[in-house]
């Protein structure tokens, strides 16, 4: 009875759900995102790879969590890839669709934010882990770091939802405009103290650059503008700059095992 009680209380809610989801997805939209996802997914995977083959030749602390970024943003795009095949089937198939949308498409959902969370703090971590080096190297120590990153991480989203929605676009452009020159000035930091890759041509340091600016440029995007063109440019930038940094890493790691 308990069971049969939930069921109708939960059924019509993932029904109500699966069916908003779904109604702001069109043909195009589902067509280019079907593209897209598995295509940013496949090369953030490659570009974790190859990222794993410098480290292991340079056993650089940046490196490490460099390419554990990018293996969580090719989890984040195949989670999300997951959950379009859910929200496709719930559009053609409502009462197979909706089913498997709450059986797949939801659990999904939820790892690809979680991916996309300690991605984006791994990202922040390798541009601050030399700061925090100068202050403790023990292993405990850095693990709480980390949390304390994941923690500001999720603050800055929930602030960033706030200030949206509250102060509208000029203050929040001001907000993420203000963090995206912090994170810039902490690449300088970075680069300076860097003993052993010490150029902003390589390809560690321009692909930090060019992933936090398509951060900045997804959030900016997603301010001013109510369409998806917006969103077809920049997973079009995100893909083109995932060529960019695969080319550039695979170029530094044959010049490290010449």
């Amino acid at each position: 009875m308990a069971i049969d009680a939930v069921d109708a209380i939960l059924t019509p809610k993932i029904l109500e759900m699966a069916t908003e989801m779904t109604s702001m997805y069109t043909l195009t939209d589902v067509v280019f995102d079907l593209i897209a996802y598995p295509v940013m997914a496949i090369l953030a995977l490659m570009i974790y790879l190859e990222i794993a083959k410098l480290y292991s030749i340079s056993q650089y602390e940046g490196l490490k969590h460099f390419k554990n970024t990018f293996f969580f943003f090719g989890v984040g795009n195949l989670a999300l890839l997951t959950m379009l095949i859910s929200m496709v089937m719930a559009k053609f198939s409502l009462e197979a669709g909706t089913l498997f949308f709450m059986i797949v498409g939801i659990p999904a959902l939820i790892l690809a934010g979680c991916s996309f969370w300690i991605a984006n703090t791994e990202l922040l971590y390798t541009i601050t882990w030399r700061l925090f080096d100068n202050i403790s190297t023990k292993r405990r120590y850095k693990s709480i770091f980390f949390l304390g990153l994941m923690v500001f991480v999720l603050m800055d989203v929930m602030v960033y939802g706030f200030i949206s929605g509250h102060y509208g676009l000029a203050s929040t452009i001001i907000y993420k405009g203000s963090i995206f020159i912090l994170i810039l000035m902490l690449i300088r930091s970075n680069l300076r103290s860097s003993g052993r890759i010490g150029s902003i041509n390589h390809p560690y340091y321009l692909g930090l650059i060019i992933i936090f600016t398509l951060n900045f440029l997804g959030t900016f995007s997603n301010v001013i503008a109510e369409d998806t063109i917006a969103g077809y440019v920049i997973n079009g930038l995100t893909i083109v700059a995932y060529f960019i940094i695969l080319k550039g890493i695979r170029k530094w790691t044959r010049i490290l095992t010449i």
